[in-house]
């Protein structure tokens, strides 16, 4: 049965970008839809375990976001974190396309990958301080939960994007290679579900405003890409999720902060 398929091809997906615990046979001969086509519902497990600081009603915004983001980072094994440092590492300190995708490869991370993550996540824990604040105030806290899924959702379409539209470079084999499928007609199905689920919590007018935006941001970002290093690779995935947490956060605040 297909639904068969798309259950395997999620828990393949939660496995691989999660910290989760679950028994996967990964040698299974069993057909399954893309794992990667479920990235984006994979974004709404990771904001719901990571909102559990929100029931701490007595806790200050700031403190709560920096627990959410805690959180989320332990959830995912800084999967995304870790590929942003590393692309900012190889794309800022390489002279040519060889030399960037060679330092990326590099497990140590380099200056520009500390400040650039250090940046990342102060920005990140401001504007979700901003959003929780913003939003207690004039919609409860649960609202805040509806925009801090959409969140991980929307940033998550960001890298299938560029998945679609560009081809994938590396030297030699690399892990991120066997995560990367071609997107079925199925697999698509899934990923317009998830745009729907998002205009269930948030309305047409946000979803359609960050939709905008973040295809704006992918756009910037693959043509970047494409002068740095004539594609994308794992590493470059997960820079561009990061930056469609932050734009799509602030989209969310309305540009304000």
């Amino acid at each position: 049965m297909q639904l068969d398929q798309d259950w395997l091809g999620f828990k393949r997906s939660l496995a691989t970008y999660t910290r989760i615990p679950l028994n996967i046979d990964w040698q299974s001969p069993k057909k399954h839809t893309p794992s990667v086509c479920f990235l984006p519902w994979v974004g709404v497990i990771v904001a719901l375990i990571s909102a559990w600081p929100l029931l701490f009603s007595a806790w200050t915004p700031t403190f709560q976001a920096l627990m959410m983001m805690l959180s989320a980072v332990l959830l995912t094994g800084a999967f995304h974190e870790d590929g942003f440092m590393d692309a900012c590492d190889g794309l800022v300190g390489g002279w040519n396309q060889e030399q960037r995708l060679t330092i990326m490869k590099d497990s140590r991370v380099g200056s520009y990958g500390v400040l650039a993550g250090i940046f990342s996540f102060a920005i990140k824990w401001w504007l979700l301080s901003q959003w929780i604040t913003k939003s207690s105030w004039q919609d409860g806290m649960f609202f805040v939960l509806l925009g801090w899924v959409s969140v991980h959702v929307a940033a998550r379409w960001l890298p299938l994007g560029i998945m679609v539209c560009m081809n994938y470079v590396s030297l030699g084999q690399s892990k991120a290679q066997s995560m990367i499928a071609d997107i079925t007609l199925r697999g698509g199905i899934w990923i317009a579900l998830s745009m729907a689920f998002i205009v269930m919590l948030i309305g047409i007018t946000a979803w359609f405003s960050m939709l905008s935006v973040l295809i704006m941001t992918g756009l910037l970002c693959g043509y970047y890409l494409w002068r740095r290093i004539q594609g994308y690779n794992g590493d470059t995935l997960g820079a561009v999720e990061q930056l469609g947490e932050l734009v799509a956060l602030f989209t969310l605040l309305g540009w304000q902060a």
